[in-house]
């Protein structure tokens, strides 16, 4: 199938008065329609940067998208004007933003913030609009949904803030949803209903899906890809499966060791990733990840791994990749 969108080598970088933050490093991938792509890492991986960046929302200065492209619909995105991104921004990509009291506007209503978007890109009436922007209340499981359109956000809760922030990014209709780590706010039982939510509307809208996280947990039955970003780099990407049987890197297994277990005795240790993740200030000659890795050599400390092929549709920038393999088959990332 041909992706619906397409990110080639984006390399994005901060200037600022203590030098330059190297922020995301070329990465590239590919999301299908109907799929969910799920981008995982500590906080300063690159995660949120990449998709601001694709979106045209990164901060200039000091952020800038120095290389690199994202084709959606046969346009590169990172080359539209602003006058260009307001078509696109919402139509055809939309994206859901981690704390939703600081992404509405306090000071309009829940109807406003809902019918700009729909009037602009969709140029319905202002009867249309609300009618459409209820109908999406509605589908996104808010109650009363009329009674909400003339609401201010401090009048609802979290999880209804949530569910507004998901209407607007699909009232539109786009072919690419970004979620940036939509439930981390939430308690455990709004995440589920937000997450099942989610998960109903890209099968009847059939929608791509990049969903950021921090949470391996969560990916497992959530998505179809993961792509680990470590220090701004891609360091593996395969189906959900092949990474929780079968990880390959270092620091995919570490976050795996990481998780609670639900079958573990209850007096079991997570174990942790040694170490702090590394400064952004200088471009990687070596591994990333080799400070923080107890499988670490001489190469791994002077030559930085390219992304290679390790099975189908499977690939890891490691160079001991063939010797953790056989770790994590003897339980090594379990």
């Amino acid at each position: 199938m041909t992706p619906v969108l397409e990110v080639r080598n984006l390399v994005t970088r901060f200037h600022t008065e203590d030098g330059i933050v190297h922020a995301v490093n070329g990465i590239s991938y590919s999301v299908e329609a109907g799929e969910t792509l799920a981008v995982v890492g500590e906080s300063g991986s690159g995660k949120t940067v990449s998709a601001l960046s694709i979106m045209g929302l990164l901060p200039d200065p000091p952020g800038r998208v120095e290389e690199g492209e994202a084709i959606l619909d046969g346009r590169n995105l990172l080359g539209l004007s602003r006058a260009e991104w307001r078509k696109v921004r919402g139509r055809k990509v939309a994206m859901i933003f981690q704390e939703p009291m600081t992404s509405l506007n306090p000071v309009l209503s829940i109807g406003y913030q809902l019918t700009e978007g729909l009037r602009r890109h969709l140029k319905l009436t202002r009867n249309e609009a609300k009618a459409r922007a209820e109908e999406m209340l509605a589908l996104v499981g808010i109650p009363n949904p009329r009674a909400r359109l003339s609401d201010h956000p401090h009048q609802l809760s979290g999880g209804q803030r949530q569910r507004v922030m998901i209407a607007m990014a699909l009232s539109c209709g786009p072919s690419v949803l970004i979620a940036d780590e939509p439930t981390t706010a939430l308690d455990v039982t709004i995440q589920a209903q937000i997450v099942n939510l989610v998960e109903g509307l890209q099968k009847k809208l059939g929608m791509a899906i990049i969903w950021i996280t921090h949470d391996l947990a969560l990916v497992a039955g959530l998505a179809h890809r993961v792509a680990v970003m470590y220090a701004g780099y891609i360091v593996e990407e395969a189906l959900v499966g092949e990474i929780f049987r079968h990880p390959r890197h270092p620091y995919t297994q570490g976050l795996l060791r990481s998780m609670p277990k639900l079958d573990g005795p209850r007096e079991e240790r997570l174990d942790s990733i040694r170490g702090q993740p590394p400064e952004l200030k200088e471009p990687f000659r070596s591994c990333p990840f080799a400070p923080r890795c107890s499988h670490g050599v001489d190469t791994c400390r002077q030559v930085r791994p390219e992304l290679q092929e390790v099975g189908r549709g499977h690939t890891v920038a490691c160079w001991r990749w063939d010797e953790l393999a056989e770790d994590s088959k003897q339980g090594g990332a379990s």
